[in-house]
């Protein structure tokens, strides 16, 4: 079996873990109103089975997901601590009721944010995959980048994201200056130059991709997006694109600093190679 197989909930057992968490906490508050009708227990406020259930559903999710929510991690805690372990209040009904809600919007937040893509087979989203595969690849490549030099592109790749473009042009600056030479070295460098080089066009409100510098035949061996001819319909923004992926799979390989940073706005390098998936033949 594989190891992620093993670790990551498959797209159905997730499915129904996400459908059970708000159904146990809600439905438990309705069992506890319905046994204290029926004279079973004396009071439903102090039956919060169904919300501790929930909640500890909620980490049991949150700790499969490869990506770590703290929050959703935290949740069993925070239901021992609230029914089970207080001493200066007793839980009511309305208490109950908030954090089933708390826990549902936790569970949207984990599901949205930090869901996982992959399932038992090896990843229901290709793209996500194939990101996956393409940093695992580099890897080896460049695994001797100094901790301030791997900083500095990621945080390049995240300006960009954000639009920051003269922060971008700084930290692509600093980062190329601070690289040694060698053939690795010198594409992530061209990489740097050319995300470099499309920041300065967009600060100045230039918004057609630079095509002052591409990527070489030589080099396509350490870019993700590789395309025959007769599919790339703007060289420009291939480059930038490929220079994008590379820049965000260096720094996730490198960067622990950053490496939260990295994982919360990985849907911006997928959603880049998305829009390559046709051409790329992936389905």
């Amino acid at each position: 079996m594989d190891i992620k197989t093993a670790i990551i909930p498959s797209e159905r057992n997730k499915r129904i873990l996400t459908y059970a968490i708000p159904i146990v906490s809600f439905g438990g508050i309705l069992i506890a109103v319905l046994l204290q009708r029926v004279g079973v227990i004396n009071d439903a406020g102090s039956f919060a089975w169904g919300c501790v259930a929930g909640a500890f559903l909620l980490g049991y999710l949150a700790y499969k997901t490869p990506k770590k929510d703290i929050v959703a991690l935290c949740a069993p805690l925070y239901a021992i601590l609230i029914f089970l372990a207080s001493v200066e209040f007793t839980p009511t009904l309305l208490l109950q009721f908030l954090f089933a809600i708390s826990i549902t919007i936790v569970l949207v937040r984990l599901n949205i944010r930090f869901g996982s893509s992959e399932d038992a087979k090896g990843g229901s989203n290709s793209m996500e995959k194939f990101l996956h595969d393409y940093i695992e690849k580099i890897k080896p490549e460049f695994k001797n980048i100094q901790r301030k030099t791997a900083h500095k592109i990621a945080s390049a790749f995240l300006s960009f994201k954000f639009g920051l473009y003269q922060n971008t042009i700084e930290e692509c600056r600093l980062a190329r200056s601070q690289l040694p030479d060698g053939e690795t070295y010198n594409v992530l460098k061209k990489a740097l130059k050319i995300v470099q080089l499309n920041s300065e066009d967009l600060e100045n409100a230039q918004v057609r991709p630079n095509t002052s510098l591409s990527f070489s035949e030589s080099e396509r061996p350490f870019i993700a997006i590789n395309l025959p001819p007769e599919k790339i319909e703007d060289a420009g923004s291939l480059d930038l694109d490929n220079a994008l992926i590379l820049l965000y799979a260096v720094a996730k390989n490198t960067s622990q600093d950053d490496d939260q940073a990295l994982d919360e706005h990985q849907n911006f390098a997928i959603k880049i190679l998305s829009s390559y998936k046709m051409a790329l033949g992936i389905f």
